[in-house]
């Protein structure tokens, strides 16, 4: 699995993430998601057969915030 590094465009942490396929895919996406439910801070996932992008923004804020912040660093932790 290899991965880019989160970038900050338009108001939105941005990272993508790619694995070897697609069952690798689906455990990854999984735990963002319980990622979210958790923390009650809900990304954008664009799902693929071989990678996964999230972006992230707080829109209560219209921009990034620290509860951003805190998501990514969870993320980040699933690797």
């Amino acid at each position: 699995m290899t991965n880019t590094a989160w970038t900050e465009s338009n108001n939105k942490l941005e990272k993508t993430f790619k694995f070897n396929d697609y069952n690798e895919v689906v455990a990854f996406t999984n735990q963002v998601m319980q990622i979210a439910i958790v923390q009650d801070h809900h990304p954008e996932i664009h799902v693929h057969y071989n990678f996964v992008k999230v972006r992230i923004t707080d829109y209560e804020k219209g921009t990034v915030s620290e509860k951003c912040r805190r998501f990514v660093g969870e993320v980040d932790k699933v690797l």
